[in-house]
């Protein structure tokens, strides 16, 4: 159930049995040469459509925007972000509103794991619970990774489960680098573009449809685990 699909009146009918909103948190960011850049947002929509489908959770409006590598910005046409201030009181501002209305949980659903996106998010209010989707357990899943890293293996599995239509696995390419190399850009602290570089970190090659079934089974199941310990279903 979508919220800004009711009318007012039916919202506070709503309100009387539950007090909970999904809100998922998109990005407009690159995700190489084999996935659209709406990817972060598409996965996070479907899961909290899921999970409204399943208990009759009402999913806000997504927030479009979130804070990306200041490399992908500067360099990979089409990614845009916006501050961890703008996003923070981005949520603060409309949770505040919402939380006067009778809302009491949100549940700010991320498909995007930069580390200042994150802490935005869980910097914005005491009522917002964040699900950074996909920490979970996958390296059982995946050959050569143990966990997501971008447009990689896992994420691209995903999609191909999802959305098989907006891969083309004909242009995706690998691209390893050490996680010591690679940590100043994920705190951005450098930007210059890094030799090989195409936007995606990991093995994106090795992604499957069977891998994205099994890691996205897990990242919904832990979302509605997340929301059953905060009491809600």
């Amino acid at each position: 159930m979508k919220l800004n699909m009711l009318k007012y009146t039916e919202i506070k009918e709503y309100l009387k049995e539950k007090d909970s909103l999904l809100i998922p948190i998109g990005t407009c960011e690159q995700h190489g040469l084999h996935l659209p850049l709406c990817t972060d947002t598409i996965v996070a929509e479907k899961m909290c459509d899921e999970i409204s489908d399943k208990y009759g959770i009402l999913v806000a409006p997504t927030v479009n925007y979130g804070i990306n590598l200041p490399l992908d910005n500067n360099t990979m046409t089409g990614t845009t972000g916006i501050s961890y201030e703008v996003l923070k009181e981005t949520l603060r501002s409309i949770t505040e509103y919402w939380n006067k209305q009778g809302f009491k949980h949100f549940f700010a659903v991320s498909c995007h794991g930069d580390i200042f996106h994150i802490k935005a998010l869980q910097d914005s209010s005491k009522n917002i619970e964040v699900i950074e989707t996909y920490e979970v357990e996958q390296k059982d899943l995946l050959e050569k990774q143990v966990c997501t890293r971008h447009a990689c293996e896992s994420e691209t599995s995903v999609m191909l489960y999802l959305y098989p239509e907006l891969v083309d696995m004909s242009v995706a390419r690998d691209f390893d680098i050490s996680i010591d190399i690679f940590m100043p850009y994920l705190e951005h602290k450098k930007t210059e573009v890094i030799d090989g570089y195409i936007g995606n970190v990991g093995y994106s090659t090795l992604a499957t449809r069977e891998k994205g079934k099994a890691i996205y089974e897990r990242m919904l199941k832990n979302l509605e685990n997340v929301i059953k310990n905060v009491g809600v279903i």
